[in-house]
């Protein structure tokens, strides 16, 4: 009886299987059937619930997060457009501000070139350019220009040197002052009422100018420092470079030897060989002789001079003192040691401040600018 039962079973789950195969084989056929344009297919999402609605919670939430953004954004824009106004309104605040004063300038300006072009009421000479209308206003000395002031490169404050025993002074209130970029010359002469001869005031003035005489007042500046509180290799090893008519050579060396027993009694670091540096500096100053091999005090005069000049530019000083640097010469010589110093004030880097001590009006003459001592 088992037995039977079991067989009957099997068949209904062979039948089953066979039907489940059979049914499967006709959907293939059916789908193999369809042309491929017309195949649909549908997307069921797990979102969809068990009475076939759609649950809108995604739905939801992303519409609550793109409501959140818009209102931050909103806000956010709505802070720029109010930072932007506000920067707006003071920029056109600041705006106004310069314009006001740019105004005021011009209106300023306009009557300050109104009253220098046209002094006491004249008329401005219609043929005067603005250019020089402008140039009046600049130069023209009224007691409201504004003049650029710096200190001199080497200068004189009222120096006063004593005589010998307390009696007339050698040098009573000197005052001057000189700018790289320029020879100058003090002329000295005799003063028959002191009875103080011109070597006289000439041997003060190279004391006080070269720091080794202290005067008895005032002060001897270089720029902005007093050279008497300088160290004596900065003063004489750089900043000035001394040409006395006596010593200025040493005539046993040569030209070039002379050069750099300046270079090495200043204590100073070159940054080219020495021997270079000293045949360039003979050749800016114009020495024609040869540089090496022949000795200084066998040359003729004029070419001493030159050497003694190479010497003292030698340390990088930017004043030159020079103690009647023409003496003993004739003409085309002192054309030919007065031409270099000239090259030396007024070209190359750096120009130098060139004070040419002399008794020589002719001299004194050629140089830019004359003081008299």
């Amino acid at each position: 009886m088992s037995d039977k039962n079991n067989d009957q079973e099997l068949e209904k789950t062979t039948d089953a299987t066979a039907d489940e195969a059979t049914s499967e084989t006709e959907t293939n056929d059916a789908i193999e059937s369809v042309p491929a344009d017309s195949v649909q297919f549908s997307v069921t999402f797990d979102d969809v619930d068990d009475e076939g609605t759609v649950d809108d919670g995604i739905y939801s939430a992303l519409a609550s997060a793109e409501t959140g953004a818009t209102d931050e954004t909103s806000e956010a824009e709505a802070d720029a457009i109010a930072s932007a106004n506000a920067s707006a309104e003071v920029t056109e605040r600041n705006a106004a501000r310069v314009n006001e004063t740019l105004r005021l300038a011009k209106t300023d300006h306009k009557d300050a070139l109104a009253e220098h072009a046209e002094p006491q009421g004249k008329a401005t000479d219609p043929t005067m350019t603005l250019a020089s209308r402008i140039d009046r206003v600049l130069v023209g000395g009224g007691s409201d220009d504004i003049l650029l002031k710096t200190y001199p490169t080497f200068a004189l404050n009222k120096v006063t040197v004593a005589g010998p025993k307390g009696k007339v002074n050698i040098l009573d209130d000197a005052n001057f002052s000189c700018y790289s970029g320029h020879a100058y010359a003090l002329l000295i002469s005799d003063d028959p009422d002191s009875g103080i001869t011109a070597d006289a005031k000439r041997r003060a003035l190279m004391g006080v100018m070269s720091g080794l005489t202290t005067p008895a007042s005032g002060t001897v500046m270089n720029k902005s420092a007093n050279i008497v509180e300088l160290e004596p290799v900065e003063l004489r090893g750089h900043r000035l470079g001394i040409v006395p008519q006596l010593h200025a050579v040493q005539p046993n060396l040569d030209a070039e030897q002379n050069v750099r027993y300046a270079m090495n009694a200043s204590n100073r670091n070159f940054l080219k060989p020495k021997p270079v540096i000293a045949r360039e500096l003979l050749a800016k100053v114009g020495f024609s002789e040869a540089t090496s091999g022949v000795a200084v005090g066998t040359l003729p005069l004029v070419q001493q001079r030159l050497v003694a000049i190479a010497r003292a530019i030698s340390t990088e000083a930017e004043v030159l003192i020079l103690d009647e640097p023409t003496r003993g010469l004739n003409a085309d010589d002192e054309v030919t040691v007065f031409a270099a110093l000239a090259k030396l004030a007024h070209t190359g880097d750096p120009k130098h401040c060139v004070i040419v001590l002399t008794a020589s009006r002719e001299i004194a003459e050629a140089a830019d600018t004359l003081f008299k001592i």
